[in-house]
């Protein structure tokens, strides 16, 4: 049965050919896939478990790693546009438009390999060389770039932590 195409009503009256209401297999197969106990007699429950049903297999469609904090749900995805942008209808194509936005980084909550910034320039103590006559030979120093994660990457966080303890 496809119950992501029928709307409440069906599933709550609707009959099957061989006699069996909608709402059992229905009942069934949410039991079997959230392991849940469920309320059958209960029409705002049965529409609450319709609607979390919907919304696992609308995930399970959308391949896009993007996730948008809750407040930017529904946002234009540009100025005028009449696209409406959502976890639903995310796609990558939407999610680099919305990156071009100043500041575009605040709209999601989830983004795959979050961009590293590259910090100031760490220079390592310089080594002395001593010359046979005592004069001393500056070595020159070793300047590399160090990687510093983004501040809100999880490196960043469990520095913070353990700088706590």
């Amino acid at each position: 049965m496809d119950f992501k195409s029928m709307d409440i009503s069906t599933v709550m009256t609707g009959t099957g050919s061989d006699g069996v209401r909608y709402l059992q297999y229905f009942l069934k197969e949410y039991t079997a896939l959230f392991g849940e106990r469920v309320n059958p007699g209960c029409g705002n429950c049965v529409t609450t478990y319709l609607n979390k049903y919907k919304n696992h297999f609308i995930e399970m469609e959308n391949q896009c790693k993007y996730r948008l904090h809750a407040k930017y749900e529904n946002i234009p995805l540009e100025f005028g546009s009449p696209i409406l942008v959502n976890n639903g209808n995310m796609t990558n194509e939407y999610a680099l438009k919305l990156l071009e936005h100043k500041n575009g980084d605040r709209y999601f909550a989830v983004m795959p390999n979050q961009p590293f910034n590259i910090g100031p320039e760490e220079k390592p103590a310089k080594k002395m060389k001593v010359r046979g006559n005592g004069s001393v030979l500056k070595a020159k120093a070793n300047i590399s770039k160090k990687i510093v994660p983004d501040e809100n990457s999880p490196v960043r966080s469990m520095e913070a932590i353990n700088a706590l303890e």
